[in-house]
């Protein structure tokens, strides 16, 4: 029998099993036969059925290709090697992957048995492994044209006259193989602001001086020159050309500069001055600010060219002229205070008293709930209602001119204003019920009420074109204001009238059009913010036949007409689109009190 230890795992063969070895050299048949039969014991005694020896793990198998990027590229003539992971079904690395490497169009790229990828033509490829255990992946191969080395202008310092345009030439590009490139071209930059640049290489000179472009193809940049000539300038033009203000006030202007030719010259410096310091001071901007009342000249100038333009100020006190509010039937206390707000605001604007007259009128001659009067009045007298109209959010006020003085000029004796109860609170609530009420007054002095109604004589020759595409005011104060301050070309151009809506549905033929004088207050809309009164409207006022202060003109050019003040109208938080309903005047009054009906008198209609 055999003795000693076995031989799994390394175990030495024992002294007897050696012996038998030995014993049996001479007896060669049998040597084979006891070497199966070891094998046998030895097999038996590692592997059989005892289950002791430890068995050989199987290579993790591979279910997917990783690669480092989504797309690789390269370049012609270049190599880049391709990173790929092989990962098991747990996302673990497998290492030691067996792979497979090909291309699908040889004429693009090529591949060698290790991964690396060599450009052999511009274009795109298919790159193609394979693992040992059959799994593919798939990588674009991207072959790039071989990097560009140079871009060539044929002069790279340019020459133009202010204002001009030149288009930048073709220039040469080469790539590092010293071929030419054909089908490429420069993005452009502009690197100083006396210039500008199109994607194709339009340039534009803005201003005189030096100016640089940058044209870049790739990672190659061309730096190109320019020297902007500056034009002669021909006039300078400021904005607004009359400058009445309050002391205290500010009016901001603008400048320009325009060559003969008519051409207007951009990004020129502007230098102000004013005569007399103790009138009015203008800043390094040209901002305006009244310091005590009187007159004095604006001075701008830029280069050869130079303009001025005339300064006014006054004391914005509430001069002669004064209107008297009479409250019918239950008015808030915040309507009151509105409707003193706005009146203030006009007896700013009207400097002087009118002729006395002795206004009479029975109750309900000028509207349902206004009573009687039986008064002397030597400015204005409105009556002012709160009551109920038609709901919230519909009509929010009526308001006009009922009595005119007999005589020339048929100023407002009597008007008439009532706020929709309804709407109070959400008019006040949106910051908007003083700009309303101040807006109806103006009305009732005459702004779209007395410019001329064809069924009205009043003021006939004051407006062109009513119900028409074009109406406009044809004042000539009212001319020059809207010229000077940029809305009209020039003063003999009539004032834009509104000229959307329906005939006599009380926004047309009287409001100011809003397209061209944005959130002026006596448009026809009314803004969150400001609601400015302009020169325009002072002016008309003027043209009618009031003693005007230009200088309580609101800081309102057609630079600011859109700014500040935010539309609001129809998307007021009450729901429906704000209305008014205009009044036109209903009868004269001798200064003596006789009162007179006038034939044809418009009835309010409400829009």
């Amino acid at each position: 029998m055999w003795m000693g230890s076995g031989l799994c795992g390394g175990a030495q063969v024992s002294f007897r099993e050696r012996k038998l070895v030995e014993f049996r050299r001479d007896r060669r048949p049998l040597v084979p036969v006891l070497g199966a039969v070891m094998a046998a014991i030895i097999l038996a005694s590692c592997g059989g059925d005892s289950g002791t020896a430890p068995r050989v793990k199987a290579p993790p198998k591979v279910v997917r290709v990783a690669f480092a990027h989504i797309v690789d590229s390269v370049e012609v003539e270049r190599t880049t090697p391709i990173v790929v992971t092989c990962v098991d079904s747990t996302s673990t690395q497998v290492l030691n992957c067996p792979i497979t490497w090909s291309v699908t169009d040889t004429s693009v790229a090529t591949v060698s048995a290790s991964g690396t990828v060599t450009g052999v033509h511009a274009g795109t490829t298919e790159l193609d492994v394979l693992t040992g255990n059959g799994v593919h992946g798939a990588l674009r191969i991207v072959v790039l044209p071989p990097a560009i080395a140079s871009v060539i202008f044929s002069s790279t310092l340019f020459t133009m006259n202010e204002g001009d345009t030149l288009t930048i030439p073709t220039p040469t590009i080469t790539d590092r193989t010293g071929a030419t490139v054909s089908g490429r071209t420069p993005t452009y930059r502009a690197i100083t602001s006396t210039l500008s640049v199109t994607p194709t290489g339009l340039v534009s000179a803005l201003a005189p001086g030096g100016g640089s472009i940058v044209a870049t193809v790739d990672t190659v940049s061309v730096t190109l020159s320019f020297n902007v000539v500056a034009i002669p300038v021909g006039r300078v033009k400021i904005l607004p050309g009359v400058l009445d203000l309050g002391v205290g006030h500010t009016i901001a202007t603008q400048s320009s500069a325009y060559a003969a030719s008519g051409r207007q010259l951009t990004k020129r410096t502007y230098t102000y001055s004013v005569d007399n310091p103790s009138v009015a001071t203008v800043s390094a901007t040209g901002i305006v600010t009244g310091v005590g009342a009187g007159t004095a000249k604006l001075t701008v100038s830029t280069g050869e060219g130079s303009t001025t333009a005339p300064i006014s100020v006054a004391v914005l006190a509430t001069h002669g002229f004064v209107i008297d509010l009479q409250f019918v039937g239950t008015v808030s206390q915040t309507v009151r205070d509105a409707a003193q707000q706005a009146a203030q605001t006009w007896e700013k604007v009207i400097s002087a008293p009118l002729i006395p007259y002795h206004v009479v009128v029975n109750a309900g001659d000028c509207g349902t709930g206004v009573p009687a009067v039986n008064q002397m009045e030597t400015s204005l007298l409105i009556i002012i209602q709160q009551d109920s109209i038609d709901g919230p959010g519909k009509t929010v006020g009526l308001g006009g001119p009922c009595v005119l003085r007999d005589d020339a000029p048929q100023l407002t004796a009597l008007g008439t204003l009532t706020i929709d109860k309804a709407d109070v609170s959400p008019l006040s609530q949106e910051g908007i019920l003083v700009g309303v009420v101040t807006h109806e007054m103006g009305h009732i002095l005459g702004i779209g009420t007395l410019w001329g109604d064809p069924q009205f004589p009043g003021f006939v020759g004051l407006a062109d074109g009513l119900g028409g595409e074009n109406p406009v005011f044809t004042g000539s104060r009212a001319r020059g204001a809207a010229a000077a301050l940029g809305f009209t070309t020039d003063s003999t151009v009539g004032v834009p009238i509104e000229n959307t809506g329906k005939v006599g549905d009380g926004t047309r033929d009287a409001h100011w059009r809003a397209s061209v004088f944005g959130h002026e207050l006596m448009t026809g809309t009314i803004h969150a913010g400001l609601n400015p009164i302009s020169l325009v409207t002072i002016q008309a006022l003027g043209d009618f036949g009031y003693s005007v202060v230009p200088e309580a003109a609101d800081d309102f050019d057609v630079l600011n007409a859109t700014s500040p003040g935010s539309y609001i109208v129809p998307s007021l938080s009450i729901g429906t689109q704000v209305r008014e309903t205009v009044l036109f005047p209903r009868f004269t009054v001798t200064r003596s009190g006789r009162l007179r009906p006038i034939p044809g008198a418009r009835q309010p209609k409400i829009r």
